[in-house]
């Protein structure tokens, strides 16, 4: 089974040595999926005007076989923006 690595991205670099055997590609998308998703529910890594994470899978030490992006971002009308200051 090929190996693939998890590197992650979210403002430090998180750079994955070990991988996991996984039985194709597909497997590891969502793999790349769920560390993104596990991105968001801790609250620490998200600001009050967003965040984003990228989670970077290779099959080798410089293959790069596909990317998952995850944005978290606040807008708020500037209408609100008032109401929220006065909050």
């Amino acid at each position: 089974m090929p190996r693939y690595f998890f590197d992650i991205h979210d403002g430090m670099d998180a750079i994955d040595n070990e991988g996991l055997e996984l039985p194709d590609l597909e497997t590891a998308q969502g793999e790349a999926v769920l560390a993104a998703s596990n991105y968001v529910v801790s609250p620490k890594t998200l600001s009050e005007k967003g965040g984003a994470v990228i989670v970077v899978v290779r099959d080798g030490p410089d293959n790069v076989v596909m990317t998952a992006r995850l944005v978290f971002d606040v807008v708020v009308p500037e209408a609100f923006s008032k109401e929220i200051a006065q909050l």
